[in-house]
């Protein structure tokens, strides 16, 4: 009989929890500009062995509604080993370089990667996203909008997958898009720190402002969530989540 009890206590307070962040997610409203706002940023992309998706992603980066000579994009390779800056030599102009980490191959990390292209970048505003991922083409408008109307110094934004017709994918869909609704209603109701670092922006001045990475460069993942959450700590109120089907990735 304890069991039980103990079984329905931990339901009840799943259920709870569960309905905060569905309160939460109801609260917050979809974002719509009210116009266009405009001024130079930089998208990095860290990238290994993406030999595939990269030209996909450019294409569709380079597609955006937003103006092509108020972007730059910095492919950071991390000593890919398959035929990734190859297949991108096409896209490379002015404002689409490749650049490596500034360490050598064997202490190199998705984080040293980022940090360099960050370090790297000339925009104020710095959008990450990853060599998978196709972006819509107002994506990038619709970031900056958000970035000039919040005035926000990180940004969590929506990300979805494309899956097939299988039970197992559509599970995995469905999962993902409940972390995803739980992410939009923890950072907006300033519960807890989350994100996807598919699809994030943050200012090149808040990363110098935490130290980028320092503190965090030893532990493997948390190139997304342990730098919101070091941002967090420093600027609570102007970390936000960018509730719109035009920034999904």
């Amino acid at each position: 009989m304890a069991v039980v009890f103990v079984c329905l206590f931990f339901f009840i307070l799943y259920a709870v929890l569960i309905f905060y962040y569905w309160y939460h997610w109801e609260r917050l409203p979809s974002f719509e500009a009210k116009e266009n706002a405009i001024l130079f940023v930089s998208i990095v992309i860290a990238t290994r062995n993406e030999e595939e998706n990269l030209p996909m992603l450019l294409k569709s980066i380079l597609a955006q509604s937003y103006p092509r000579h108020l972007f730059e994009i910095i492919i950071v390779d991390d000593f890919s080993t398959d035929n990734s800056v190859k297949n991108i030599q096409p896209f490379l102009s002015g404002s689409v370089r490749v650049i490596q980490p500034v360490l050598d191959r064997n202490s190199s990390s998705k984080k040293k990667a980022i940090e360099t292209g960050v370090m790297s970048a000339k925009g104020e505003l710095i959008v990450i996203t990853d060599a998978d991922c196709i972006p819509g083409t107002q994506w990038l408008q619709t970031i900056i909008n958000f970035y000039t109307e919040k005035k926000a110094v990180f940004i969590a934004a929506p990300v979805k997958f494309q899956y097939e017709d299988s039970v197992l994918q559509i599970f995995q869909a469905l999962d993902f898009m409940v972390l995803q609704g739980i992410t939009a209603a923890s950072v907006s109701a300033n519960f807890h720190t989350m994100c996807n670092g598919a699809n994030l922006a943050y200012t090149k001045e808040v990363f110098l402002e935490v130290d980028g990475f320092s503190g965090i460069d030893k532990i493997s993942s948390g190139d997304d969530m342990l730098l919101m959450y070091k941002i967090w700590r420093k600027h609570p109120q102007n970390v936000h989540y960018l509730k719109s089907k035009k920034a999904i990735v």
